[in-house]
């Protein structure tokens, strides 16, 4: 992995005020047709009165503020989750638009994964966040628009460390994932790939959650949905018998819309 630099002078604070870095923040520039090298130039010529570590597009990664130095990229003021400049790495991603809706592309999405696993090296306690977690900015738009490409990218940060059981089943869902999103919510289909997708599933994986009322805050909402709606039945008799594997799969499939108009 090649970064390249064309650091800002003015847009950033020097060091991080005592804070360690604890947060990698995930942004879109929302300027389609944008580049890397052109972001950094932009934030390297003038004073913005904001900035971030990291610009990315399909082709190069461009770093623009220092890792020691603060990036003014997600708000020093109200956090929803702990997060502030001062305690976070920025890195923004550039898009592209179609059809009057942003993406980012696939290429662009190898690269941020790459580079984010290069940071949580530097700093193995941080935890990932879209800038939307942090103040409920609508960014990155494409990520908070349809939440299961988040999913799926922080999935695919963990990937190097899945077992060969989990790379099958990631890749499995990943495909099913992109294929439920260019197909309107087909409802049989719909239940057709639950059940093989759930038939993939480690059998061997430990049961977890038996009730839908013992599950974790994560996986409570699609459970209940699922067992008010008499798709998740379990074994009949009221034990569910859900696996981490199977939770996994159903919440991203409800996050994907896979559950709604299915008239269940």
């Amino acid at each position: 992995m090649t970064i390249k630099k064309n650091i800002t002078p003015e847009n950033r604070w020097q060091g991080r005020f005592g804070d360690a870095v604890e947060w990698i923040v995930l942004h879109y520039t929302g300027n389609p047709g944008d580049t890397a090298k052109g972001e950094a130039a932009y934030f390297a010529s003038q004073y913005v009165g904001a900035s971030a570590h990291f610009f990315v597009d399909t082709n190069e990664i461009w770093q623009s503020v220092e890792l020691e130095d603060t990036a003014w990229h997600c708000g020093d003021a109200e956090s929803r989750n702990g997060c502030h400049n001062t305690n976070s790495v920025g890195v923004e991603m550039c898009c592209t638009l179609r059809d009057g809706e942003y993406f980012i592309e696939d290429a662009t999405v190898e690269r941020v994964v790459e580079l984010v696993r290069y940071l949580l090296t530097l700093y193995p306690g941080a935890k990932l966040c879209r800038h939307f977690d942090v103040t409920g900015k609508i960014c990155p738009e494409p990520w908070v628009r349809a939440p299961v490409r988040w999913d799926v990218f922080c999935e695919r940060v963990k990937e190097e460390s899945m077992t060969r059981e989990e790379r099958k089943e990631f890749e499995s869902l990943a495909a099913r994932v992109g294929t439920l999103e260019q197909k309107a919510r087909a409802g049989e289909e719909f239940d057709r790939i639950i059940k093989r997708t759930l038939d993939a599933v480690d059998a061997r994986t430990a049961v977890r959650w038996r009730r839908a009322e013992d599950a974790p805050p994560w996986l409570r909402p699609t459970a209940e949905k699922l067992v008010s709606r008499g798709v998740l039945l379990g074994d009949g008799r009221g034990d569910l018998a859900l696996t981490e594997g199977m939770a996994r799969v159903l919440v991203v499939l409800d996050r994907a819309g896979g559950f709604d108009g299915t008239g269940r």
